[in-house]
């Protein structure tokens, strides 16, 4: 016992040391720093501070916190500034660096350029609304006017917007600003294929003449028309995934496309990774695909690739929010059997469901249980101590339901974070779909932990604010009844002033809450740094596994278009695309 004192003893000393050493190096580390900057003084509501920055590479301010991100910018407030976000562990950051030494060098015309280091300002970066690293944002006159993720590769667009900005808005020195636009008028996003001005007659009556098109209202059918997009793919590229939810519509105009689909019966060992499934149908010029998703509003049940060998494949993309109500491809309209059946033949979806993999998955699972492990601890039923052994009986219950509650605490704090889009039916459909990727364990601890909160005086198959606000208070979290009443309204999307919450609408919050958890706390263990950032590379290799889980884009899987991998994005923000949530 006194050796166990002892160690515990020496084990502190020793950590109070290494932490004192640590302060006092890192005070001879700041008192280094003075003088190789220069200063500028901000008077805040009460008090005179001194806001001290580091110049690097003669033209370039180095800045490492929020206060020092806003005395710079009130430093310069009628100059043009170009600031570049960058973490110092991130490859692409350190591909940017020199070309953006050079282009600051370079600059003749009294441009402004500074770098933030993100590390240790994780919550008032991503406050910024930057999803991914390296980043550059324009300021003029302290305000952001341009904001792009920046990597190595896309350094020529960084001269051209910068070049734009110099001879546009830059004179004498100083920044001037833009003349504001008619009301109504906004400004358009770079887009992410080719607007396709000019559609020949013959492309036009081909498309005109497709089943999902004939009948179209001619007014309804031009404007349709005038807002299709030409894509190109790569041949062998991948245009849709399997598992995926679709929100596009593509009609070939050159090229061909395999269908590929996985049946669900391949083995978890020995399938590769990033295995598609087998060819079941190849479609060509003329042809469409990706209706499937659109009539059923289920995710892709197949694996869309350009065809290798071949040239470039263009398809015509059609985006659903700009098909007309008139059309069954906008999902406002109700999908007869028969019609379900008819497209499910097209992708190779007849007989393939989601039982037999949950079934092939929960016998491989049981297997592995009943082989047990080495580590699995022995039988506790030789412990001498019977008090400790009734404690232990009385306890694990109460931590069980507190482990409970902490859970629905967290799923609600998750659905604050929430805009639900009051009376949309397809938010509740989509929460549908993450219930039914629930296993039935899950769903039943869900369905405790509803019976838990509901347990009040009335318990009567409803959640109401006194039930939450009990329920909150057994956690030691105290909630005004705003922030409760808040809780309980953007769980069930429908509603705009719900006051109760049934099982169905927990159910499909906390399945929300769990998918979207699951992706957050698997990318958190990539982020070393804890700076909410990961490489792009990483998120897609950790999704390949993930399978039918993943509810994000088909097209890319990435909140934005990163131009390499080595990028670092915002994975939170990525896990709530991932689940379509808000």
């Amino acid at each position: 016992m006194r050796s166990i004192i002892r160690y515990f003893v020496s084990l502190f000393l020793t950590l109070t040391f290494l932490s004192t050493s640590q302060g006092f190096l890192s005070g001879l580390n700041t008192c280094n720093l003075k003088g190789r900057g220069w200063r500028f003084k901000s008077i805040s509501e009460n008090e005179e501070t001194q806001t001290e920055f580091k110049i690097v590479d003669e033209k370039i301010t180095s800045l490492k916190t929020p206060d020092e991100y806003r005395a710079f910018l009130s430093a310069n407030p009628e100059k043009l500034v170009v600031m570049k976000f960058y973490a110092p562990w991130c490859r692409a950051c350190k591909g940017l660096e020199p070309k953006f030494k050079k282009i600051a060098l370079d600059d003749t015309h009294s441009v402004i350029f500074s770098q933030f280091d993100v590390q240790k300002n994780k919550d008032f970066v991503k406050s910024l609304g930057i999803l991914a690293l390296p980043n550059v944002h324009f300021y003029g006159n302290g305000d952001l006017v341009e904001s792009f993720p920046c990597g190595p590769s896309k350094v020529p667009v960084l001269r051209k917007k910068l070049g734009e900005y110099v001879v546009e808005r830059v004179k004498d020195g100083k920044y001037i600003p833009a003349e504001p636009k008619p009301e109504g008028e906004s400004k358009e996003s770079e887009p992410c294929a080719e607007r396709d001005s000019v559609i020949s007659v013959e492309t036009r009556e081909m498309i005109k003449e497709l089943v999902y098109f004939k009948g179209m209202p001619e007014e309804d059918f031009e404007e349709m028309l005038s807002k299709a997009t030409m894509s190109s793919f790569e041949p062998g590229s991948t245009i849709m995934r399997q598992g995926f939810p679709g929100k596009k519509f593509y009609v070939i105009g050159t090229g061909e496309v395999e269908v590929m689909a996985r049946t669900g019966y391949e083995d978890p060992l020995t399938t590769p990774a990033g295995f598609m499934g087998s060819v079941v149908n190849r479609f060509g010029v003329g042809n469409f695909f990706g209706e499937r998703s659109l009539i059923t509003g289920e995710p892709r049940a197949a694996s869309i690739k350009a065809v290798e060998g071949e040239d470039t494949t263009r398809c015509y993309t059609f985006k659903q929010e700009d098909i007309p109500a008139s059309c069954v491809l906008s999902g406002k309209g109700r999908v007869s059997e028969a019609e379900k059946q008819g497209v499910d033949a097209r992708y190779g979806a007849v007989g393939f469901g989601e039982l037999e993999v949950k079934d092939q998955l929960a016998s491989v699972a049981l297997e592995n249980q009943r082989r047990g492990s080495v580590n699995t601890p022995g039988d506790l039923k030789d412990i001498e101590d019977e008090e400790l052994e009734k404690a232990t009986a009385e306890i694990l219950p109460l931590l069980q339901k507190f482990k409970l509650v902490r859970m629905a605490a967290r799923c609600f704090e998750h659905i604050m974070r929430t805009t639900p889009k009051w009376g949309d039916e397809s938010e509740v459909y989509r929460r549908s779909l993450l219930v039914s990727q629930l296993t039935e364990s899950q769903k039943a601890e869900f369905r405790s932990v509803f019976e838990i909160i509901d347990g009040g005086d009335r318990e009567d198959g409803t959640i109401s604010i006194l039930d939450l606000k009990r329920t909150m208070e057994s956690i030691g979290r105290k909630n005004t009844e705003t922030e409760l009443r808040n809780m309980i309204n953007k769980a069930n999307p429908m509603i705009d002033g719900n006051t109760e919450l049934k099982y169905s609408e927990f159910l499909g919050m906390m399945a929300e809450a769990e998918f979207y958890y699951l992706f957050v706390d698997t990318f958190n263990a990539l982020d070393r740094y804890n700076s909410g950032y990961v490489r792009a590379g990483d998120l897609k290799q950790v999704l390949v596994g993930m399978g039918g889980v993943v509810f994000g884009s088909d097209e890319k899987l990435s909140v934005v278009k990163v131009d390499d991998e080595d990028m670092l994005i915002d994975y939170e923000q990525f896990s709530r695309m991932l689940i379509g949530a808000s």
